[in-house]
């Protein structure tokens, strides 16, 4: 029996193909023609437009209005974008992998490809190409399913430090509430006393 080299899941998903494209959204005169017919001069409004970029393929640049399903399709991209933040990276800098140089970085920016997330994503065509390429490709893919499958775990090991946090808290209040306590039974007895 022959194993998928690639997620099932990737089917119902109709996004699946998006992780090595960069997609960004900008403001861009565009001419309002009904306006400028009836002012008898040129009238421009700002209309926001994407640029849509397959990591890899500089040459396959995609510049048109933005549609409805541009801003579903990139949805933290076009959030990112409203909220003022602009070119947001979404996923991991390549500058914050540790097992790509610098000048890789520097290359791989050139070819439009910023993230580990976009790296993994680039077409087998575009990786040939480019002379190891593929090689980081596969990297990528490796490590980003290693992230995947020890999400889990990471989170289970910040939840089990919260809960050690919480349980040294409660420890502390138990030690000065059984103080308080002795002191109360002290007082008490010393009342009694007198």
């Amino acid at each position: 029996m022959q194993t998928a080299e690639f997620d099932v899941s990737d089917f119902d998903n109709r996004y699946a193909g998006d992780r090595g494209v960069h997609a960004r959204f900008y403001h861009h005169p565009q001419q309002d023609h009904e306006a400028s017919a009836s002012q008898g001069r040129p009238v421009f409004k700002d209309t926001v437009f994407v640029e849509i970029i397959a990591a890899g393929n500089s040459t396959n640049i995609i510049k048109r209005p933005a549609r409805n399903q541009d801003k579903q399709r990139f949805a933290r991209q076009y959030e990112a974008f409203m909220n003022g933040r602009g070119d947001e990276l979404v996923g991991t800098p390549l500058t914050e992998v540790t097992w790509i140089t610098r000048s890789q970085v520097e290359e791989l920016a050139y070819m439009r490809i910023r993230t580990l997330e976009q790296l993994a994503g680039v077409s087998d065509s575009v990786c040939g190409k480019y002379a190891g390429l593929y090689d980081l490709k596969r990297k990528a893919e490796a490590a980003l399913s290693v992230a995947e499958s020890s999400a889990g775990m990471t989170a289970l090991v910040e939840e089990n430090e919260k809960l050690k946090e919480q349980a040294e808290e409660q420890s502390e209040q138990i030690k000065t509430l059984q103080t308080q306590m002795q002191e109360l039974i002290a007082a008490m007895k010393a009342a009694k006393k007198e």
